[in-house]
C-alpha cells in the first residue's frame, strides 16, 4: 500500500477514535455539578443512568429545582399530579446532600402548606444563597393567612430571596434579619414591606410588588423606607383604594428605578443624585400633584427617562409646573393622553443634550377624549429648543392622527432638527383608516433642515 494511503487510513482511524472518547465525564466532579445545577432537578437526576461515573453525582449538586409542571398531564387527575410530585421531591430530599445546598427553587401550584413548608425547611441552611419560590398555596381556609417558614426571613447566608404568586405573609418573625441579603423580588398577594425591608441592611436589588396593604387587615404602617444601599428598584403599587403617609427612597447609590404608583401616597420624598435611568408611572391622584415636581428635581441627573400615560395625565393636570434642568439626560420616551406640542416643547427646552425623542400619542386608546384636549392653535416658542440645533438625532412619533397640532408639531421639529439623522412616523390606522396616503405625501413634502435626515412614514 502506498505511503500517502497509510497516512490517510491511519487518520480516519484517529478521527474515529476521537468521536467516540467522552469528554464530559473526563471532567472533574466539581464542575459536572455545576453544569447540572442549571438544569431542573428532574433533568439532573435522569442523567444518573448515562453511566457509573454519573450514577450518583446530582446528589452533589448544590442546586435543586423543583416544578410540578412535567406532572401536570391530561390524563392525571389533581390528585394524582399530588402525589407523583411529592413522591419525586420527597425521594430527592432522601437522597440529595440537602443541608449543602446552596440554590433552591421551587413552582408548585398543587401541594398544601403543611408539604411546601417542610421542603423549604429542609432547605433553609447554612449554606444557602438563593431561594426562589413561586407557589400557590392551597389551605382549608384559603384565602385566610398562610406562613413560610420563619427561618426564611433569619437566614444568615441568603443572598438572593425571591417570592412571587399567590403568597400571603401574614406571619413574619419578629425581627427579620437578613444580612447578606442583596437581591429581593417581591411579587405576591399580600406583604407588609416596611417589616421585611428594615431586615435587609445591604440590599442592591429590589423588585417588589403590592397587590394590597396590610392596612385593610388592622396592621397599620405609615411609611415605607427603601433601603439606603439600593441600586435597582422596581416599586408597583396597584392597590388604588389603600393610601399610605410616607414613601421615602433616600437611597444615593440608586441608578435604576421603575416605579408604579397607584395608590394615595400623601408624601414622598426622594435622592438618587447618581440616576442613570427612570421609568414613571404615577396615577394622577390630588395627593400626588403636589409632590410629583419634586421627584422630577431629584431626577435631573438621570440620563433616559420614560414617562407613562398616567405621569404626563399627573403633569398636564399639575397648576403650575416648571421643569428641572435635566443636563445628562439624551433619552426620553413620553406617552400623551392627546398631541400637546406646547407641553412637549417646554419639557424639551430643559434637556439641552437630548439625543433621542420618542413620543407615544395614546389618544381614545388608555383615556376618554374628553378629558384631555389639544390646543386649539399652534404658537411657535420664542426660543427653540437648543438640543435641535446640535444633539437631538432620533425623533420617533407613534399613534400620529394627522390633527393640526401634530402637523405643526413634526413641521416645526423637522424645521429645526439641525441634526436629525432619523425621524420615524407612525400613523394611527384606526383613526386614518382611509387616508393614510395623502398623509404620508404631506408629511414627505415638508421642508428638512438636515440634509441627512431619514424620513420614514409608515
Amino acid at each position: 500500500m502506498p505511503k500517502q494511503n497509510q497516512s490517510s487510513s491511519r487518520r480516519k482511524v484517529a478521527i474515529k477514535r476521537t468521536s467516540k472518547i467522552d469528554r464530559i465525564s473526563s471532567l472533574p466532579d466539581n464542575l459536572l455539578c455545576h453544569i447540572l445545577s442549571f438544569l431542573p432537578t428532574i433533568e439532573a437526576k435522569a442523567t444518573g443512568m448515562l453511566s457509573r461515573r454519573w450514577r450518583h453525582l446530582w446528589k452533589e449538586v448544590p442546586a435543586l429545582f423543583f416544578d410540578d409542571e412535567p406532572f401536570n398531564r391530561p390524563e392525571f387527575s389533581d390528585d394524582e399530579i399530588e402525589d407523583y410530585f411529592v413522591d419525586f421531591v420527597d425521594s430527592v430530599v432522601a437522597e440529595h446532600n440537602v443541608p449543602h445546598v446552596e440554590k433552591f427553587k421551587l413552582e408548585s401550584s398543587v401541594c398544601g402548606e403543611e408539604t411546601l413548608t417542610r421542603w423549604i425547611s429542609s432547605a433553609v441552611g447554612p449554606h444557602l444563597k438563593e431561594l426562589d419560590l413561586c407557589l400557590c398555596i392551597y389551605r382549608d381556609d384559603y384565602p385566610e393567612s398562610c406562613d413560610l417558614p420563619q427561618s426564611v426571613f433569619t437566614c444568615p447566608s441568603l443572598e438572593s430571596l425571591c417570592l412571587t404568586y399567590r403568597i400571603y405573609l401574614d406571619s413574619l418573625p419578629d425581627v427579620v434579619c437578613l444580612p447578606s441579603l442583596k437581591n429581593l423580588e417581591l411579587d405576591i398577594i399580600y406583604v407588609n414591606p416596611e417589616k421585611v425591608l428594615s431586615g435587609c441592611p445591604v440590599l442592591e436589588n429590589l423588585k417588589i410588588v403590592l397587590e394590597s396593604f396590610p392596612l385593610s387587615r388592622g396592621i397599620d404602617y405609615p411609611a415605607i423606607h427603601m433601603p439606603h444601599s439600593l441600586k435597582s428598584l422596581s416599586f408597583a403599587d396597584k392597590s388604588p383604594e389603600d393610601s399610605l403617609g410616607l414613601l421615602e427612597i433616600d437611597t444615593p447609590c440608586l441608578e435604576y428605578l421603575d416605579i408604579t404608583l397607584t395608590g394615595h401616597y400623601l408624601n414622598v420624598l426622594f435622592h438618587f443624585p447618581k440616576m442613570v435611568k427612570a421609568q414613571l408611572d404615577i396615577y394622577p391622584q390630588d395627593e400626588h400633584l403636589g409632590w410629583l415636581p419634586e421627584l422630577l428635581k431629584a431626577l435631573c441627573n438621570t440620563e433616559r427617562l420614560v414617562l407613562k400615560l398616567d405621569t404626563t395625565k399627573s403633569l398636564l393636570r399639575a397648576p403650575v409646573l416648571n421643569y428641572p434642568e435635566f443636563f445628562r439626560l439624551h433619552n426620553l420616551v413620553i406617552d400623551i393622553p392627546c398631541s400637546n406640542s406646547a407641553f412637549l416643547i417646554n419639557l424639551i427646552q430643559h434637556c439641552p443634550i437630548l439625543r433621542v425623542l420618542i413620543i407615544y400619542n395614546q389618544k381614545n386608546r388608555y383615556s376618554r377624549s374628553e378629558e384631555y384636549s389639544e390646543p386649539s392653535s399652534w404658537t411657535p416658542p420664542a426660543n427653540d429648543p437648543s438640543c435641535l440645533a446640535s444633539n437631538l438625532m432620533i425623533l420617533g412619533f407613534s399613534g400620529y392622527q394627522d390633527s393640526a397640532d401634530e402637523r405643526a408639531f413634526v413641521a416645526y421639529m423637522l424645521q429645526k432638527g439641525l441634526v436629525l439623522a432619523i425621524v420615524k412616523i407612525l400613523i394611527n390606522d384606526e383613526r386614518c383608516p382611509r387616508k393614510p396616503y395623502p398623509i404620508r405625501k404631506k408629511i414627505y413634502s415638508l421642508p428638512r433642515a438636515s440634509e441627512a435626515c431619514h424620513l420614514i412614514v409608515q
